[in-house]
């Protein structure tokens, strides 16, 4: 397998739109145009090249192996879950190999571990990674090797090993210094994904430093749904953290365009996910519940696999989102309910860290119910899963909600078991950063982005722009504009547009 991961992965942009002189030539050309965001066009060179020669390839078993192992590769970035019946063909395809074929091996480990991520199967994923990256070294294919390096490092945050996450990348950014040139772009890659490690541990000044690095080349370069989920959901839950639900909104409606812009209607599905988990944490649970109902998800239904078609299930989002709506929205009970089915495909799956969040969402139902024993026990449970790893987020993203059941797990109220050293200093930790707010470094700066955001608005209702206009000019969507009408209004204690504008000028913001 001489073309597709190496060489075809560092071509130049322009180079699919003059190969097709050798079949090998157009399998790269097909593998290159998959990867930036062309998984129809990609499919269309293969296409016409298996049916141009379709009796070279029956002929040619070296030729089939390529073609099929391309024909995976479009498969991933077609913006569809990896089956089983995908794992299956590719472990055909991995017999039929040569066995001095390593890069072509290698290949179809990386593809079997994509699979395996998808349905959740960490362990499998691992094995298979861990498969190709020996390959890849063997087969001298370094980029690839150093590529799988992002799969290990997604597993391990999901198991709740964010210090191994880090040391994952970390590692693959060390060896990426001491190779020329970087022609996948892998550098922007682990930021994009190192970035939603640093935002689990709270450090957001960094998750929001590498996305600034990342971001342009991944918009660019890359179709990677991986990536892109892990780039727009951290800008948007690092946006919420900073400006609240507009500045959330605003971030979601430039992934909406971007998936609309690539065709990707799971990214687009992802994202919608975010757009209710904020809503939820904004208590805006009728709009969310509407977010819900557009996407097919139906909190009424005690089902915790409803969300199995949706690749965020991985990740537990899908899921956490849910039960956290049925506990803002006042259904406690039903809510509990949810979380036990919930758990169950967590820990199934060995995800921790979505079983951690089902947790603390649980505190919360239990805390409804005036149930402070089973609270504080759930609380506790949450904390010890992930050890002595530096999670924090997980706890804060719940808001003030979550303050007195960490008060009382603190003061020893209700708990069945004392609490250890670790876990009373990451609680108290915790209730330090609510009681503080926000970094005093960052006010000047937060206040300044609002001003101007709400400035640029309020100039626009004055100039009797009406909603859809007012989302055509700023880019964003009608439901946006919407939110950011809303909260200005309330910072202005007003309730229509006409006094929103008066209000606006007789304090300066806006000139006549």
């Amino acid at each position: 397998m001489k073309v597709p991961m190496e060489a075809g992965m560092a071509m130049d942009t322009k180079v699919p739109s003059r190969v097709g002189k050798t079949p090998r030539a157009t399998l790269a050309a097909a593998f290159l145009l998959a990867k930036m965001g062309d998984p129809i066009g990609a499919r269309e060179r293969l296409g016409s090249l298996e049916k141009k020669l379709a009796e070279d390839i029956l002929n040619d078993g070296s030729l089939k192996c390529e073609i099929l192992l391309v024909d995976a590769h479009i498969r991933v970035y077609e913006d569809r879950a990896l089956t089983k019946s995908d794992s299956t063909r590719l472990s055909q395809l991995l017999s039929m190999l040569p066995a001095e074929d390593r890069v072509g091996q290698a290949l179809a480990f990386n593809h079997l571990s994509t699979a395996a991520l998808h349905r959740g199967e960490f362990d499998r994923a691992q094995d298979h990674a861990e498969n190709a990256i020996r390959l890849y070294r063997l087969g001298e294919a370094q980029f690839g090797s150093l590529h799988m390096h992002t799969h290990l490092g997604q597993i391990r945050m999901m198991r709740g090993d964010l210090t191994g996450a880090i040391a994952q990348y970390d590692e693959m950014e060390t060896s990426l210094d001491q190779l020329a040139g970087d022609p996948q772009g892998l550098r922007a890659i682990c930021q994009a994904l190192k970035s939603e490690v640093f935002y689990e541990m709270n450090d957001l000044g960094t998750a929001q430093s590498l996305l600034d690095d990342a971001l342009a080349s991944i918009e660019h370069a890359d179709a990677w749904l991986d990536v892109l989920a892990a780039t727009y959901r951290v800008r948007a839950r690092l946006a919420f953290a900073r400006a609240g639900l507009p500045g959330a909104l605003s971030e979601l409606a430039h992934a909406d365009a971007a998936a609309r812009a690539r065709q990707m209607p799971r990214l687009a599905r992802l994202m919608a996910v975010e757009r209710i988990r904020v809503l939820t944490l904004s208590d805006e649970i009728s709009t969310a519940n509407k977010e819900m109902i557009t996407i097919g998800l139906d909190p009424s239904k005690l089902d915790a696999d409803q969300p199995e078609r949706d690749w965020g299930l991985r990740h537990g989002t899908t899921n956490v989102a849910i039960a956290r709506w049925l506990v803002r929205a006042r259904r406690p009970k039903r809510a509990l309910d949810f979380i036990e089915l919930a758990e169950e495909t967590a820990i199934r799956g060995g995800q921790l860290l979505s079983l951690a969040k089902l947790r603390v969402i649980r505190t919360q139902a239990f805390w409804q119910l005036n149930a402070r024993r089973d609270a504080t026990n759930a609380l506790v449970s949450a904390i010890r899963l992930l050890g002595n790893q530096p999670f924090r987020r997980f706890i804060l993203d719940e808001g003030l909600a979550l303050q007195p059941a960490v008060q009382a797990v603190l003061d020893g109220d209700h708990l069945s078991v004392p609490i250890g050293g670790a876990q009373r200093r990451q609680l108290s930790e915790i209730l330090h950063y609510w009681s503080s707010g926000a970094h005093p470094s960052t006010l000047g700066h937060l206040e300044s982005e609002q001003v101007l955001v709400s400035r640029r608005y309020l100039e626009l209702l004055a100039q009797g722009h009406s909603n859809k206009e007012i989302g055509r000019i700023m880019g964003v969507s009608i439901n946006t504009v919407k939110y950011h009408l809303k909260q200005i209004f309330g910072d202005l204690r007003v309730n229509n547009r006409a006094r929103a504008v008066s209000q606006a000028r007789e304090l300066g913001i806006i000139s006549d």
